[in-house]
């Protein structure tokens, strides 16, 4: 307890004298470990440039071991848990609004500053933002890399639409005091600020690939709270295919499209794969007999998402149509609509595994069924087979006057007891009164 004290002590002592604030997370390696890592992981660049000194170097470990503890704590499992297939009740960016409503009341509670972006926002502030977040919520490791970037994104442009909001209404925001809120009217009347800012406005209006400007019709609800529940509604353990939420997102009351590019997507998708799923009396049954019975056991959805990933690539390397969605799977080693397409990919694999281990288990059970029906009738052959030879030698039997065998005695043969009683002398029984055997019979008619 005293060593604790003293190095408390010490630290405060430091941070007075040298004037700098240690930010949580903080390490003293300056090595980037990519665009999205979470402060505390090995290689961060979180927090300010610290002097080259002994005591900084401790102090930046100090607290990237206190947020490591915090991410491994276990006490972490008692939070809510967040996964992006919302398993066992879990919550997720997006489609639970409680999850964005904490990270803006987190930033709205802690921004001290005329800050008019994430960009300005010291680092120092960002990572108590996000130590926050890590003592509130609970997620896997492998998530870890994930959380961060949409807590990051989420973050991010939640600040840049509220101020942006209050701006154009002329209205200070209630997290920003009033000295700050002078300094930001004053950099937003500059004329670099002007300029960009119109640049921005007019860069959204603008017509993509000839056709009309990108719009739908989901307003501000999240695209993925907006599968999530078709997904509810219809009753199935699986989202709903991308045509689908496109029509929803981008349809109108009355069933028209409000953007010409999502209708031909649309419309285009949905003419390919009912071309590839024809019967066979269609006029394409017969070129592609092979490609439609192997389509055929792959469930439609699948193959929607496929010819809509074909059909949908930007040229950033992102998916036209459905919004957040195509966050979901996304992983920052590759682009937007690669990480979709190899998603797809495995799925229409796991599909075809599966409809091959069908149709194996459907052949093993016919298998089954024609083995058992073949063995009764062999039974039932090798009963009319021995009835015959029994009928056949009663009657040679009866010609030269020797006593007939019996049916059960051919059919069933005596089992080991009996077999032993027969042998017992004190169980014989008078020699005139046992039936011939096969050898005597055949004595009495070739020696006679």
């Amino acid at each position: 307890m005293c060593l604790a004290i003293i190095f408390i002590v010490l630290k405060l002592c430091f941070v007075v004298l040298t004037g700098h604030v240690i930010p949580p997370g903080a390490v003293g390696s300056r090595i980037s470990s990519g665009p999205h890592s979470p402060p505390g992981a090995v290689g961060s660049t979180s927090g300010p440039a610290m002097p080259a000194s002994a005591a900084s170097s401790g102090a930046n470990n100090y607290n990237r071991m206190t947020l490591d503890a915090l991410l491994n704590a276990p006490s972490r499992e008692l939070q809510p848990h967040l996964h992006p297939r919302k398993l066992n009740g879990a919550l997720w960016f997006g489609v639970d609004p409680s999850v964005h409503k904490f990270i803006r009341t987190t930033w709205q509670a802690y921004y001290m500053g005329p800050w008019s972006s994430w960009k300005f926002v010291p680092q120092e502030r960002k990572d108590k933002w996000w130590q926050t977040f890590v003592q509130n919520y609970y997620w896997e490791n492998r998530f870890k890399s994930e959380v961060y970037r949409l807590w990051k994104l989420h973050t991010q442009t939640t600040i840049c639409q509220k101020i942006s909001k209050k701006k154009r209404l002329n209205q200070k925001p209630n997290f920003i005091s009033e000295s700050d809120w002078t300094t930001l009217l004053e950099f937003f009347s500059t004329e670099p600020a002007r300029k960009r800012s119109k640049s921005a406005a007019s860069s959204c209006m603008t017509p993509q690939c000839e056709k009309r400007v990108h719009k739908h019709c989901a307003g501000p609800q999240n695209f993925l709270k907006i599968e999530y529940d078709m997904m509810v509604e219809s009753g199935l353990d699986e989202p709903p295919p991308y045509t689908d939420l496109v029509r929803k997102t981008h349809t109108r009351l009355d069933g028209t499209f409000v953007d010409g590019r999502s209708e031909s997507l649309v419309l285009e998708v949905e003419e390919a794969v009912a071309e590839m799923t024809a019967d066979d009396g269609s006029p394409h049954s017969d070129s592609q007999g092979t490609s439609t019975a192997a389509t055929s056991a792959i469930p439609t959805r699948i193959l929607l998402n496929q010819e809509f990933l074909k059909r949908s690539k930007t040229k950033r390397g992102r998916v036209y149509g459905i919004g957040s969605v195509q966050l979901r799977d996304f992983t920052s080693t590759d682009t937007v609509h690669e990480s979709h397409t190899h998603t797809v990919d495995m799925d229409m694999r796991i599909s075809g595994l599966e409809a091959n281990s069908k149709a194996v288990n459907s052949n093993v059970e016919t298998l089954k069924e024609d083995v058992l029906a073949m063995r009764g009738e062999f039974k039932e052959e090798l009963a009319t087979i021995k009835n015959e030879m029994v009928a056949v030698l009663n009657a040679f039997l009866q010609k030269v006057g020797t006593t007939p065998l019996s049916t059960t005695a051919v059919d069933a043969s005596p089992p080991p007891a009996a077999a032993a009683a027969s042998t017992n002398p004190a169980n014989t029984t008078n020699p005139s009164q046992q039936q011939p055997t096969l050898d005597e019979m055949c004595a009495s008619l070739l020696g006679d």
